[in-house]
């Protein structure tokens, strides 16, 4: 497919890569750059909902996917105050074809990449650090970059950062992020899999007051466990050390869990705390630069949203920045980085709302929190009820208006 254009993606998650792929694909000119030389790290946001999942099936990246390690949980087990609610089978009238996923990201990522770079218009560059943005004309037209141990400057149409929540694009352009929703702590870390949880691999959550607790299987087949306390609250915990934290953790799950918790505390994956914050900036774009995914709005947690929406942002920022920058017109090309804000802002707005009422219910201290966490889980035993439950939450798992890809 003929195109023209050149663009510098700065950061290979999700959204980079993939932008990258859908850009060089259509030839396009893209140099994509990333800070680490390579992706043997942990990650947190690995599970694909159905938006994410449809995202790459526009993507035409399916395939790739498929390709990776991934597990498919098939029920999800709902505990209130560790006695069980609930436990739900993934239904295919209300998710589609695709349960929620969780699957292997730097496998997705070297396969995204690998596919991009059968592309002519492609470039990688590993280990790369951007120190600045170059100006001129009034706008950004490229990076200061270290690469190799050289710094050297590259220019471009665009800029697009897609590195993350502590993006350097975002910094450097001067985007300012403002706080939506209440912040929480994550206790993030990996167990081997309880043989009470292999078979049929359901997803747990457990809530309880000032506790949200999400356990299921991940794709390298162990026990992924996220454990959502109230901000500031782990500290104390871990000065008395990985014992206490999970003992701690043991006091408000079930009692299978719990001994299955403690009996491998000394067999802890990558324990780490996260904290999670939920913000988005008040611009996406200046002149020449443009940011997406995480770059332009931290998701909360809640609901697993992060990599879902950032594949959404995607699609949409391929489908506008295509034919701009085919023209090669400045303006063109600025015009079209304002409108994929004004298309992903709506659904944004919307997800970052639903996401902060769980942790106001469950880690707040008011007396509407303390009834709801009583009346909701007992509601919940009622199928009319999870039904509207399910209706309501629709647009956390399928997303929220029709991302398509047009180009």
């Amino acid at each position: 497919m003929p195109g023209s254009g050149s663009v510098i993606v700065v950061g290979a998650g999700p959204a980079g890569a993939t932008l990258a792929y859908l850009l060089a694909s259509r030839g396009v000119e893209v140099t994509l750059l990333e800070r680490q030389r390579d992706f043997s790290r942990e990650f947190r946001g690995e599970v694909l909902l159905p938006s994410g999942l449809a995202a790459l099936d526009q993507m035409g990246l399916r395939a790739v996917f498929d390709g990776v390690p991934r597990s498919e949980p098939t029920a999800v087990e709902l505990y209130a105050n560790a006695v069980r609610i609930f436990d739900l089978a993934f239904d295919s009238d209300f998710l589609g074809p695709d349960p929620p996923t969780a699957f292997s990201q730097p496998a997705f990522l070297e396969a995204v990449i690998a596919a991009a770079g059968e592309h002519a218009s492609f470039r990688v560059e590993l280990g790369a650090s951007v120190g600045d943005l170059l100006y001129g004309s009034g706008r950004v037209v490229g990076v200061e970059a270290r690469l190799d141990g050289s710094d050297v400057e590259l220019q471009a149409d665009l800029v697009i950062g897609a590195d993350g929540r502590s993006s350097a694009v975002r910094r450097l352009a001067g985007l300012e992020a403002r706080r939506h929703g209440l912040d929480v702590d994550i206790v993030w870390f990996k167990v081997p899999l309880p043989e009470f949880m292999s078979s049929g691999a359901p997803l747990r959550v457990y809530i309880g007051r000032a506790h949200l607790l999400i356990a299921y299987r991940s794709a390298d087949g162990l026990l992924q466990v996220a454990w959502a306390i109230t901000k500031g609250t782990f500290g104390e915990l871990r000065r008395r050390g990985i014992e206490e934290w999970v003992s701690e953790i043991a006091n408000h799950v079930t009692p299978d869990l719990a001994a299955h918790l403690t009996a491998h505390r000394g067999a802890l994956t990558h324990p780490f705390l996260l904290s999670a914050v939920s913000d988005r900036v008040d611009r996406w774009t200046i002149p020449g630069a443009l940011v997406i995914g995480d770059a332009a709005h931290t998701m909360s947690p809640v609901g697993g949203q992060g990599i879902n929406i950032a594949l959404r942002d995607t699609v949409v920022s391929a489908n506008h920045l295509v034919p701009a920058l085919a023209t090669g017109h400045a303006a063109r090309i600025d015009a079209a980085a304002q409108a994929i804000e004004r298309e992903r802002l709506p659904e944004l707005v919307r997800i970052q709302r639903m996401q902060a009422l769980p942790p106001r219910i469950m880690m707040g201290h008011t007396w509407w929190g303390a009834t709801l966490r009583a009346v909701i889980p007992r509601l919940l035993r009622f199928a009319p009820v999870r039904a509207r439950a399910g209706r309501v939450l629709q647009p956390i798992l399928l997303g929220l208006g029709d991302v398509r890809l047009t180009v």
